[in-house]
């Protein structure tokens, strides 16, 4: 199983990025502005600003998702109110998770006191859930099947 756990806040051309910083003193993952060139063609340009904060550098193998959570959560909740006043002038939150298993692997689990410690700062839940699915016993029934 790999997982990754990212709080992102998105603003149109007038909420930027860097207030976001400036106002939770905490420095992103990553921060693009509203006007930023976008890919490699000319004129194209980033419509709104998003603020994003990772669990870790990248997707982890074997770190339950409830781990990642937390992580963003220890750091979040000091700021909590800082984040709901950013929503309230108008910034879009969401906690954007990747979750990748295969078949043979169990299931993501998140348990109601970090449910609860989601539920008291903004924006919703998000889940991106990829596997190949099929195990290895699977696959081999499916083919004869097909």
């Amino acid at each position: 199983m790999e997982t990754r756990a990212t709080f992102r806040l998105f603003g149109d051309a007038t909420l930027t990025a860097a207030a976001v910083t400036e106002r939770l003193g905490i420095q992103p993952t990553r921060a693009l502005e509203a006007g930023d060139r976008v890919g490699r063609q000319p004129g194209a340009t980033r419509t709104a600003s998003v603020w994003l904060l990772s669990s870790g550098p990248g997707s982890e193998e074997c770190t339950e998702l409830a781990t990642q959570l937390r992580r963003l959560l220890d750091l979040l909740e000091p700021v909590t109110a800082q984040l709901w006043d950013l929503a309230r002038a108008g910034y879009e939150a969401n906690w954007f998770c990747y979750i990748a298993s295969h078949a043979t692997e169990h299931a993501a689990e998140l348990d109601r006191p970090t449910l609860r410690r989601l539920l008291a700062l903004p924006g919703d839940l998000w889940l991106d859930v990829c596997g190949d699915g099929f195990d290895e016993g699977e696959r081999g029934d499916a083919e004869q099947d097909g």
